[in-house]
């Protein structure tokens, strides 16, 4: 059933990244750079202070549902702690807001900007709401009623933006989109919700959700600020249009990690069920295959975007081609992220969220720091003392860095928390990776094949013919056998999905 779910997951990540990238076309297409960058930094400024409204509370209410715990005290609990940090976290919002325009005197690139924020502000508002209430979803593994929302903003988001785009109607009405994507995910989230119960808090429940979230405060932070604050550097040391060209090449590279995700929203409620009843055998099994799975997948994604980078950003990003060095730094990110993902979901459901603090510390210190040299060409404040000035290419490098760095950490304390040596068999999904690239480099360029691929079922073909070897090479290698190949059709299978769904949402 977690492979189903699983599926289910990616399916509706697939649809929801699919309808995306649609939006991202029509940006590309009639959407300055600059502008697409204001909307880019103004989501990126106003999701920093989810600092204050997130505190490590959602895997707090995760772990404990998960473990039994009564489900409407649950349910109380945490949707008291969330109203609380929500509303802390937009006065500090708004006060920061007026401290830096009013009393310092400071002010941003353009007025657009600052509109832009406040906008993105509703859009916030409704994703920390919804979030209070979907956790729920993501505790008891209900994956339907998690996902289907999902869609929901995603067609209406991507509506408004086609819309928008066509229109001219601005940079404005660009972030009102974000808006109504969200606000819609917000009410099917709560139709979803109705029948479950909502009980008062106690202090026993407050004192258990406190005592696991502590920890996590530092990690759920952390990853707030390293994911956004690149953003908000290359807006501050460079300009609107790099935020944009950068972004949208996050956000493409992000694509990759739908398959962590699902992967994650999962094992981490299942873990914490094999911890309580001491199942150690059966972690590392999980982690195991959850490793190699991703591991399978993720591989020749990441090599195959590297390799394809310039003729995606310029049939995919209607030539925004300042976007290709970040294309090809970026996808790593997201293949150290799905490799560590396993452990690191492994950690918090065996009561070890310390562990996932110190690694998410060393990687916040390394991504603040390699930001500071490499984004700049020089801080003022500081002399004028003369940095590297690679800019939006400096920030993914950044990234990229301080996962990998992040990924050997999660690796050596695995192993001295359950001896998990992990699948040494990746390799040979690196090597059959490494190989395909190298033949897709030597088509594109050394026969000239790149002048080709001009529409995107060019760009379709080629990724096919690289899958094709990607396979090939694991099937010498008995990395892929029949029984692989059985494996995701079945869990492929629409008919069997179709009705998974059903009997979700007909049960509360």
């Amino acid at each position: 059933m977690i492979a189903r779910k699983s599926v289910l997951i990616v399916m509706t990540r697939l649809i929801d990244g699919g309808l995306g990238y649609l939006g991202l076309f029509f940006i590309a297409r009639y959407i300055s750079p600059s502008d697409y960058g204001i909307v880019s930094f103004a989501i990126g400024f106003v999701t920093l202070f989810t600092i204050f409204c997130n505190l490590g509370f959602n895997f707090a209410h995760i772990k404990r549902v998960s473990e039994g715990k009564n489900l409407g005290i649950c349910i109380g609990t945490f949707l008291s702690i969330r109203a609380i940090l929500i509303i802390v976290a937009t006065a500090i919002l708004f006060s920061s807001l007026y401290i830096w325009t009013n009393v310092i005197g400071r002010g941003f690139e353009t007025p657009e900007h600052l509109a832009a924020i406040y906008i993105i502000v509703g859009y916030w508002l409704f994703q920390q709401i919804l979030n209070s209430f979907s956790a729920t979803f993501k505790a008891r593994k209900e994956i339907a009623r998690n996902q289907i929302p999902f869609i929901i903003n995603a067609i209406v988001r991507t509506a408004a933006i086609i819309y928008v785009a066509l229109s001219g109607m601005g940079v404005l009405a660009l972030a009102w989109t974000y808006v109504a994507g969200e606000l819609s995910q917000l009410l099917i989230v709560l139709l979803f919700f109705r029948g479950y119960p909502i009980k008062k808090p106690t202090k026993e429940y407050l004192k258990s959700y406190s005592v696991f979230a502590f920890p996590l405060m530092i990690v759920t932070s952390s990853n707030i600020i390293m994911h956004n604050i690149d953003k908000i550097m290359i807006q501050l040391f460079w300009n609107a249009a790099d935020v944009g060209y950068y972004f949208s090449a996050y956000r493409l590279s992000n694509f990759i990690t739908l398959f962590t995700s699902a992967i994650v929203m999962l094992i981490f409620p299942t873990y914490s069920q094999l911890h309580k009843k001491g199942n150690i055998s059966q972690i590392k099994k999980l982690t195991f295959a959850s490793e190699r799975h991703l591991s399978l997948i993720v591989f020749p994604m990441v090599f195959g975007l590297f390799i394809l980078a310039e003729p995606t950003a310029f049939i995919l990003l209607s030539g925004w081609t300042p976007a290709v060095p970040m294309l090809q730094i970026l996808p790593f990110m997201s293949l150290f992220l799905a490799l560590s993902a396993p452990y690191e979901a492994q950690f918090n459901g065996m009561n070890k969220p310390k562990i996932n603090r110190n690694r998410i510390i060393i990687m916040l210190i390394l991504n603040l720091t390699l930001n500071i040299l490499l984004i700049p060409t020089d801080i003022k404040m500081l002399g004028g003392v003369r940095l590297f000035g690679l800019g939006a290419r400096g920030a993914a490098i950044a990234t990229a860095a301080s996962v990998g760095v992040s990924l050997i950490y999660t690796r050596i304390m695995s192993y001295r928390l359950t001896k998990s040596k992990g699948n040494i068999r990746i390799l040979i999904h690196a090597f059959a990776a490494f190989i395909m690239a190298a033949i897709l480099y030597a088509l594109l360029y050394s026969f000239d094949f790149i002048s080709l691929i001009t529409r995107w079922y060019n760009l379709l073909l080629f990724g096919l013919i690289g899958l094709g070897i990607y396979l090939g090479i694991l099937a010498i290698f008995k990395e892929f056998t029949k029984k692989d190949f059985w494996y995701y059709i079945d869990t492929l299978n629409i008919r069997k999905m179709v009705q998974y769904i059903k009997q979700e949402l007909k049960n509360k």
